[in-house]
């Protein structure tokens, strides 16, 4: 029965990740899809960044959190390689690492020493790559990765704060085997639009370069405060994440779960100016976000079959609903996400030929407004949310 293999391939998504007892034939590649195989089998990524300043105890402790939140990958932001305790707790509990940084040559080092290690499924190049780097210099580091360890992935982050434009990103998309995209919306005081419309507008741009490029691209939500500034909500970073899926994201990784960017003498010179300074950040304690957190990496437990085998079809374009179909052999799965922070809005979704049947809402704990008929998906999504529905084909004579 096909619930019975969404519930199978659901299990593999957080409770099959284990890595090889030899750790020489543990290998992370790409699908011709873009989806992340690790030892062959496609994973659907879900986790955070743990950004600067971090102690060997606060990688730890990171660690542990992500994992209990189903977080199935992290980003770890250098220097790490002077206590490396996380690495082998990652692997212990099946947590796939992307270790940053490889910014020059002098850093290669770090990548020969740990090579082999069991939890490290990619190699981050540069960060902030397009605006801190150049693309010759990027794609140089990426080959002399791949010589140490053309096992294991490389990865670059990518975006731009104004959000108005790719800015110039195009040649950035091929300079490593995947790319993520920085999506900072939320309060954002640089954002020349800092709403969800405006998300979905520069995702589809993103789309567009990475498939010029034949390079996948994970999401990289917002789940912090621009200094002197506020949180996204649970509901804006829920949209954030799906918004991303809708535009093809093979993966899901916020920046970040731990922040500490200015020394405390850049703070207090800041503060004595008038000017907010970055400040320690820890996503747990923000209890409601990382309850949403939480929620969101179950959510993609449950439609994981689909997001890793099913044939994905955007829907809307221009509308104020965001919304792409995943079509299998005999379930299809719909995500609906409102981009307006302020409204509930409708507008009348068509779904491609030959998919028809019922909504059933995947979520049960969530509004579930939409029906469907002959074809058509109609109803009103309130402000800033996402509905989920599997779309069961009717039995014959109903």
């Amino acid at each position: 029965m096909y619930l019975q293999s969404c519930a199978l391939c659901g299990l593999f998504f957080s409770a099959s990740l284990s890595f090889a007892a030899d750790p020489k034939v543990m290998t992370s590649s790409l699908r011709d899809d873009g989806t992340l195989l690790v030892n062959g089998k496609p994973v659907m990524p879900y986790g955070f960044y743990i950004s600067t300043r971090h102690t060997g105890d606060i990688r730890l402790k990171c660690v542990e959190e992500i994992h209990r939140v189903g977080g199935t990958v992290v980003h770890i932001q250098g220097p790490w390689h002077e206590d490396t305790r996380f690495l082998d707790r990652a692997a212990e509990l099946g947590l796939w690492v992307i270790a940053g940084h490889t910014e020059t040559e002098a850093k290669l080092e770090r990548v020969r020493k740990f090579k082999d290690h069991p939890a490290i499924i990619a190699w981050t190049i540069f960060d902030d790559a397009n605006t801190l780097s150049t693309v010759p210099h990027l794609k140089k580091m990426h080959g002399l990765v791949k010589e140490i360890v053309p096992h294991r992935l490389t990865y670059n982050p990518l975006g731009t704060q104004t959000r108005d434009i790719l800015m110039p990103a195009d040649g950035f998309f091929s300079c490593s085997d995947f790319v993520g995209w920085e999506m900072y919306p939320v309060a954002n005081p640089k954002a020349a639009d800092p709403t969800l419309k405006a998300t979905e507008i520069q995702m589809t741009l993103v789309e567009q370069a990475a498939k010029r490029a034949k390079r996948p691209f994970w999401i990289l939500p917002q789940t912090f405060k621009w200094p002197g500034s506020r949180v996204p909500t649970p509901e804006e970073y829920r949209n954030l994440c799906y918004v991303g899926l809708i535009n093809g994201a093979k993966g899901v990784m916020p920046w970040s779960i731990y922040h500490m960017v200015d020394a405390p003498e850049v703070q207090a010179k800041k503060k004595a100016e008038g000017l907010p300074a970055w400040e320690e950040w820890y996503l747990p304690d923000n209890k409601e976000l990382w309850l949403q957190c939480a929620a969101v990496g179950a959510e993609l437990k449950e439609i994981a079959p689909f997001l890793l085998n099913g044939k994905r079809t955007k829907l809307t374009e221009g509308t104020f609903l965001s919304a792409a179909v995943w079509q299998s052999e005999t379930e299809s799965l719909l995500i609906v996400a409102n981009l307006s922070e302020n409204e509930n809005r409708s507008h009348p979704i068509k779904l491609p030929k030959g998919i028809d049947g019922e909504l059933v809402p995947v979520i049960k704990n969530r509004p579930h407004t939409l029906t469907l008929s002959q074809g058509i998906v109609t109803g009103m999504v309130n402000k800033a949310d996402v509905q989920i529905y599997r779309i069961v084909p009717k039995k014959a004579g109903t």
